[in-house]
């Protein structure tokens, strides 16, 4: 019983200062977003299922390369595992991001950044209407589906801590992908030593940027 009441302490007291830094306390905030808390990506173009992407000239190009990833962080991907993170609001025109709840190794691996795999969609009109890469929480699929149409991994409604990683020029964290279990993976590494408290950070590249549809909020 006092281990409960101290546990909604600290709870309530992380909501004041807007720090999550618990499993469960994420979750309530995930909640609390209106955001579906997702441990692995889900599919929801369904023919992408038991397509050969092993086949691709994408993979077989750089075969060697995804082999190496797969080993190793495969194991890492398939357990659904997370670096030591806490999300902490930044201010009200960032928003929210994502700090090391310990000290995170170059090369360490962060988490899968997961969403749902969906036919990309640039035409939304509206703020009710955003989808695709009409919203900062998506990456393309990293391979084209013959005779398929353009692919996205979309985190706005569903996803996990990786979603709140911000932008800078100035990062800490690499992107990496890979082929794992017959689907293309996306996942976050250390890009050098990160200290405990410092905020996590992705350059999503220039390219990223380009559409009008983006805007750019360096931390």
């Amino acid at each position: 019983m006092l281990s409960d009441i101290k546990e909604l302490d600290s709870i309530m007291t992380n909501k004041m200062k807007e720090i999550y830094r618990s499993k469960k306390e994420i979750q309530q905030f995930f909640k609390i977003q209106g955001i579906l808390y997702l441990e692995r990506t889900r599919i929801d173009w369904k023919p992408l299922i038991g397509k050969k992407l092993d086949q691709s000239p994408y993979f077989k190009t750089n075969k060697e390369e995804f082999k190496d990833l797969s080993r190793k962080y495969g194991d890492h991907i398939e357990n659904c595992l997370m670096a030591p993170l806490y999300i902490k609001k930044v201010d009200d025109a960032i928003g929210y991001g994502v700090f090391a709840a310990e000290d995170i190794c170059k090369d360490d691996f962060i988490g899968e950044y997961a969403g749902v795999v969906q036919i990309a969609d640039k035409l939304g009109d509206t703020d009710e209407d955003i989808s695709g890469y009409e919203t900062d929480y998506t990456w393309y699929y990293l391979d084209e589906i013959k005779g398929g149409p353009a692919l996205e991994i979309n985190g706005r409604l569903e996803g996990n801590e990786t979603r709140f990683i911000n932008h800078s020029f100035d990062s800490n964290v690499d992107v990496e992908h890979t082929l794992h279990k017959g689907q293309w993976v996306i996942f976050f590494k250390a890009e050098r030593d990160i200290l405990k408290d410092a905020q996590l950070l992705i350059s999503y590249g220039e390219k990223y940027w380009e559409d009008d549809c983006r805007k750019l909020e360096c931390v």
